[in-house]
């Protein structure tokens, strides 16, 4: 199983600064008759899908190094110092809508609001994975695919998510072992000579 990594972050000032523990990440959502981008949020009560109101950008950007790597020695909060001192436009789409202050009650009222919102309750969740195409995969894939997580829920079946920031899936990697334990399946490792995931053990 995965286990986030325990090295110790160096900016004891970004950290005070950031009071919000609640990760997310945005993907795009497939489904039986649609594909749709999400902003999906991993709660103690489980993931919510808050259906987006924009296109997500794609991948490409030179600063997204700074927020993998700042995601991976401290999760969510470790992204987000990663992206201010890159001062990286990763995360533009994000600023169209800013969920930031909103309150979990909000984010709910938000989501019944939106019609094609849904929601995947902690104890409906039977496993979700996280995958990264290969370099031989890649020639096939989307080159622009950062990875794709899987959830399988008693009541919604499979839900495929693509994910296209480096950044996004790192969230994804380090939030949902934490909030799903044995459920969860992170079948990939950081490249750490290119800042960009790779299936494990390759």
């Amino acid at each position: 199983m995965y286990s986030p990594g325990q090295q110790q972050l160096q900016s004891a000032t970004w950290l005070q600064n950031y009071s919000g523990d609640r990760p997310s990440f945005q993907a795009i959502v497939r489904r039986t008759l649609s594909t749709r981008p999400y902003q999906v949020f991993v709660m103690p009560q489980g993931l919510l899908f808050l259906e987006l109101r924009h296109k997500l950008g794609c991948g490409g950007n030179n600063n997204q190094n700074a927020i993998v790597v700042g995601a991976m020695l401290g999760g969510a909060i470790g992204a987000c110092i990663g992206a201010a001192v890159a001062g990286s436009d990763v995360g533009a789409p994000s600023r169209i809508e800013n969920f930031e202050s909103c309150t979990e009650e909000e984010l709910f009222a938000l989501a019944a609001k939106r019609r094609r919102s849904f929601t995947s309750r902690i104890d409906e969740i039977l496993s979700v994975r996280v995958d990264s195409p290969g370099a031989w995969s890649r020639l096939f894939a989307d080159s622009t695919l950062a990875g794709w997580v899987t959830l399988r829920d008693r009541k919604l079946g499979k839900v495929s998510m693509n994910v296209y920031d480096q950044g996004a899936l790192s969230v994804a990697v380090d939030a949902l072992p934490r909030r799903l334990r044995e459920r969860a399946f992170i079948n990939v490792e950081l490249d750490r000579h290119t800042a960009k995931f790779k299936p494990r053990g390759r």
